[in-house]
């Protein structure tokens, strides 16, 4: 009887495959920056308005797409 030998393949687990990632100090400030700068706008939208609740959402949504657009 013949018996091939089959060389085992080196598994790689989820540890072993290095993932990059952007350091976070360099990001934060970013994502930090446009929160704020969206928060405004909302808060903007909402004065422009009369001050009138229940249009929290919609105006957090368009200011986002304002503000991310540039």
């Amino acid at each position: 009887m013949i018996v091939s030998r089959v060389e085992k393949q080196p598994r790689l687990n989820k540890v072993d495959v290095p993932v990059s990632a952007p350091p976070a100090e360099t990001t934060m400030p970013a994502i930090a920056a446009s929160q704020d700068a969206i928060r405004e706008r909302a808060y903007q939208m909402y004065q422009k308005r009369g001050s009138k609740d229940g249009h929290d959402m919609q105006d957090w949504l368009r200011a986002e797409r304002q503000i991310l657009k540039h």
